[in-house]
């Protein structure tokens, strides 16, 4: 039975309950990324997002750059550059140093582009992204095994371009696609990438899990390429909450969403019975709904357990982060998946596979 990896997710959101300046948070969150190697996790993403005052997290490439030097064991990648806005040399050139600078550690997670404001703004047509995002894939993939590629097309053009140096990993490093669109995941499978999905419930998450493992089936049916990259798998990302027992971890969340509730609404001792009971009720409507896997180490492990066997993931990617959650329990977090998260789950996985 393949082992289940775990890791981390950070989206970088900022904290309205937290004043902390972006020097001090990017501070913070490398330090709690060198806490994770250390203590075994296996993996760790950020997201790049642009346009948006609510997130941080504006040029993956350069953070990942900051993250090499913190961390030793750790793989460490981006969910996910937005291919179609992106100049396809300049990210094949990022990735490679990347490589170079981790020691062969970079997982790349490349997307259409959701949003499409972010589109725009670079003077892309939403209508066009698909052909872009694949005739880029296409050029960095010939950059990257060493060719010399021209290419001209309305998007983008490349006049004999070449890479040095190229990355360690080859022919590339592990590539993901980020997104739930069934059509386009069965082409990522059918393309030999992974497969990012997650923040929506499992049953609006089935039919692109199901229609990429149609089309990493269909590629190995035909497939003569003998490299070790890894391909075919399926990450979940979920926000993640574990403390040392599930009343502690209820309580505690509970808590950050009174005081969330907070900035909305004025707080008074006439109203706080109404206003925890509406706390409450939505922690119940996170939970249910799937977008934060919460409890103590056994609940956990069962989530991502439930998880694999509904939708085959073999990756989970927690983001610790949330309104209000202090940087002690953003560490006991990361502690107790790397190690009473592992142990439950892989004693779960013994037990009845």
């Amino acid at each position: 039975m393949t082992r289940i990896e775990l890791g981390l997710f950070d989206i970088q959101q900022i904290d309205p309950l937290a004043p902390e300046s972006s020097e001090t948070v990017y501070a913070g969150r490398l330090d709690d990324l060198a806490y994770a190697d250390s203590v075994g996790l296996d993996i760790a993403f950020v997201a790049e997002r642009h346009y948006l005052s609510t997130y941080r997290s504006q040029s993956a490439s350069v953070w990942l750059g900051s993250v090499s030097q913190r961390t030793r064991q750790m793989r460490i990648g981006a969910l996910a550059y937005t291919l179609p806005i992106t100049p396809p040399i300049r990210l094949a050139e990022e990735i490679a140093t990347l490589d170079q600078l981790s020691g062969g550690r970079i997982e790349v997670g490349l997307g259409l582009g959701h949003r499409v404001e972010e589109l725009e703004v670079n003077g892309v047509d939403p209508a066009r992204r698909i052909d872009i995002f694949q005739e880029r894939l296409a050029i960095m993939e010939g950059l990257w095994a060493g060719g010399t590629v021209t290419y001209e097309s309305p998007a983008t053009v490349v006049r004999g371009a070449f890479l040095h140096p190229k990355p360690i990993q080859q022919p590339h490093p592990p590539l993901w696609f980020a997104g739930t669109d069934p059509t386009s995941a069965m082409w990522a499978g059918q393309h030999g990438m992974n497969l990012a999905i997650g923040f929506a419930p499992g049953d609006q998450l089935f039919g692109a899990t199901a229609a990429f493992r149609n089309g990493v089936a269909m590629r190995r049916m035909r497939e003569t390429d003998s490299s070790t990259i890894r391909r075919g798998e399926v990450a979940l990302m979920r926000h993640l909450y574990v403390s040392e027992s599930l009343d502690n971890a209820r309580s505690e969340m509970v808590d950050d969403l009174l005081r969330l509730g907070e900035l909305d609404s004025e707080a008074t001792e006439a109203n706080r019975a109404g206003r925890r009971a509406a706390a409450e009720a939505h922690y119940k409507t996170l939970i249910e709904r799937e977008v934060f896997v919460a409890g103590d180490a056994e609940k956990v492990a069962r989530s991502i357990l439930d998880a694999r066997n509904k939708l085959g993931s073999t990756v989970f990617l927690g983001n610790v982060y949330g309104g209000g959650i202090t940087g002690e329990r953003v560490q006991r977090t990361i502690r107790l998946l790397a190690t009473d998260v592992r142990d439950a789950l892989d004693s779960l996985v013994t037990r009845i596979g």
